[in-house]
């Protein structure tokens, strides 16, 4: 086989997945699968252990992993050429079926048959997102039409109910992160934003809080969600009111570490 790095598509822009422009037929999927799919290599055998080390069982192991991801690599090419490049993802749904970084260790029917799984669960997922997506935005262009401070509420409600979905689909309390930004970035998207702009708007509400994978709050899920429905509506977060303002009395901190950007005693980073 071949290998072939497949240049991994962005996957930003909503029209790349939206379910309405790639047509999809579950019912099917196995023979589509079975017919794009080279010849799946043997299974893997098991881990050797460490102690005592043996260099030829070490060696057989990670020849089969490096065959292993070949073979994922061609089978991507595959079914992205055949569907389209919302299928580069198939090996990553919400419930993990399919690990394409490890050696196969199935038979040859039954790799098929979970490659096929996962595409489902995939597709399923965004069919799932699309749903979402469709309820999500006629309040944002009707809120749009009023003024302002409706979008920007407007905005908070769907940012935050997307980063909810995401804490909710994640297999860990802190792998929400990926999926998150995902969610955030197509509904931008979906919105008419240029995706290169979207791409921006959530990376800063996202990394300049969040360094690595950590635990989300409701908290946070709450500020995220406000100032990034400040950066699309055009209104800077540094004018939002201070403790006490309005009504809003904000505590200082919140758990996990993480000070609120509001908190009267801490400089605000999107200020």
């Amino acid at each position: 086989m071949t290998t072939r790095v497949t240049p991994r598509p962005g996957l930003d822009g909503w029209a790349e997945v939206d379910p309405a422009r790639h047509p999809f037929d579950p019912a099917v999927a196995a023979g589509v699968v079975r017919r794009l799919a080279p010849p799946p290599p043997p299974p893997a055998p098991d881990m050797p252990s460490l102690e005592p080390y043996d260099a030829t069982a070490w060696s057989a192991y990670q020849e089969a992993g490096r065959r292993s991801v070949e073979w994922n690599m061609a089978m991507t090419d595959a079914l992205v050429a055949h569907y389209g490049t919302w299928a580069y993802d198939w090996a990553w749904p919400p419930t993990p079926v399919w690990d394409r970084w490890t050696p196969i260790v199935t038979s040859s029917d039954e790799t098929l048959r979970l490659v096929t799984a996962s595409l489902v669960a995939w597709r399923r997922w965004v069919e799932e997102t699309a749903g979402r997506l469709h309820r999500l935005l006629p309040s944002l262009r009707a809120a749009a039409l009023i003024g302002p401070d409706d979008a920007v509420v407007a905005w908070e409600a769907a940012i935050a109910e997307l980063l909810t979905a995401a804490v909710a689909w994640a297999e860990e309390t802190d792998d929400w992160f990926g999926r998150g930004r995902r969610l955030l970035t197509w509904l931008l998207t979906a919105a008419g934003l240029p995706v290169e702009h979207s791409v921006t708007l959530v990376g800063r509400a996202l990394d300049a809080r969040f360094h690595g994978w950590v635990h989300l709050t409701a908290a946070d899920v709450a500020d995220v969600a406000e100032h990034l429905a400040r950066e699309v509506i055009g209104r800077s977060a540094g004018r939002l009111a201070g403790p006490g303002e309005c009504g809003d009395d904000w505590p200082d901190t919140w758990p996990h570490g993480w000070p609120s950007w509001r908190a009267a005693n801490r400089p605000r980073p999107y200020s």
